[in-house]
């Protein structure tokens, strides 16, 4: 809760004086698709996330007639050192094969593989640009379709 919630509470807490002194805004949170779905095994790391998905809503309610914009993209499954580390010590405890680890967690996906970093830049992007304009209290799924099912 500390790291997934509080430190971007408090990040928010502290941007949002200058932000409504400007009368324009744009946040864009990273959450997990654990905002939107449930996993085994991951009831913390989920309602941290699921509060930061709230947190979304709740402040492009008050924020949005200043002018803010508040939205949070849901990420997936993507292939960072994060992932590539929690995948390696599931190895080491279970004695799977690292790839086909890898390749059944792609197989997860809607899509059929891991998402990359760039991906998720990309959607941020977007919500802080022009074109993401009149987008405020989404919760961006950017999963590969995992919280589709």
């Amino acid at each position: 809760m500390g790291i997934n919630f509080k430190g971007a509470f408090f990040l928010i807490q502290a941007v949002i004086p200058s932000m409504k002194a400007r009368g324009s805004g744009c946040i864009a949170l990273i959450g997990s698709d654990q905002c939107l779905v449930g996993k085994a095994n991951s009831a913390i790391y989920g309602a941290s996330k699921g509060a930061m998905g709230q947190l979304t809503k709740s402040l492009a309610i008050d924020y949005g007639p200043h002018g803010i914009r508040v939205n949070c993209v849901c990420a997936g499954t993507i292939e960072t050192p994060l992932y590539h580390r929690a995948v390696e010590r599931y190895c080491v405890r279970s004695g799977a094969v690292l790839e086909a680890v890898h390749k059944a967690e792609g197989e997860e996906q809607c899509l059929g593989r891991i998402g990359q970093p760039g991906e998720i830049a990309a959607a941020v992007l977007f919500l802080c640009s022009p074109g993401g304009g009149f987008v405020t209290g989404a919760l961006l799924p950017v999963d590969g379709g995992y919280s589709a099912k």
